[in-house]
């Protein structure tokens, strides 16, 4: 009986979720905008060899919307498939009157030069009104091989 129980209630938690992304229509305050974002991204998980990844943007014009929610998840896959990191580290020994001063430092740059990312799919979009503009939240996939 608890068995069912617990089934049933996972069953419907996870209806909730699903249909808080397909009944939002508004985003009306910033937890709003983090609960809504947060079941999107949730839902799509990366593999070994394809890299799924959400991305939003916000503008009065929808079409501007669109471009910087493509572009924001673009960067972010691009980060992931073509980056590099550049790391510093110095440790310098000075000899003093009262003994030897040492002190470290390390800087870690990542660097993103010229990344194509081409052959990506839009698998899905969602576009909601919030305040005076436009909030596009889109998921794109790319393939690795």
């Amino acid at each position: 009986m608890r068995i069912t129980l617990i089934l049933i209630m996972s069953f419907l938690l996870t209806n909730c979720s699903n249909s808080y992304v397909k009944n939002k229509k508004v985003i009306s305050s910033p937890n709003d905008l983090m609960k809504f974002t947060n079941v999107w991204c949730e839902k799509n998980k990366s593999t070994d060899k394809i890299i799924r990844m959400c991305g939003q943007g916000w503008s009065k014009d929808l079409t501007i919307s669109e471009q910087k929610a493509i572009m924001d998840s673009k960067l972010k896959i691009a980060d992931i498939a073509q980056h590099s990191l550049i790391k510093n580290e110095k440790i310098i020994y000075k000899d003093n009157k009262k003994g030897i001063d040492k002190s470290y430092e390390m800087t870690a740059e990542n660097i993103l030069e010229e990344a194509t990312i081409s052959g990506y799919k839009i698998i899905s979009k969602k576009v909601l009104k919030e305040k005076n503009g436009w909030r596009t939240m889109v998921l794109l996939e790319y393939n690795l091989i």
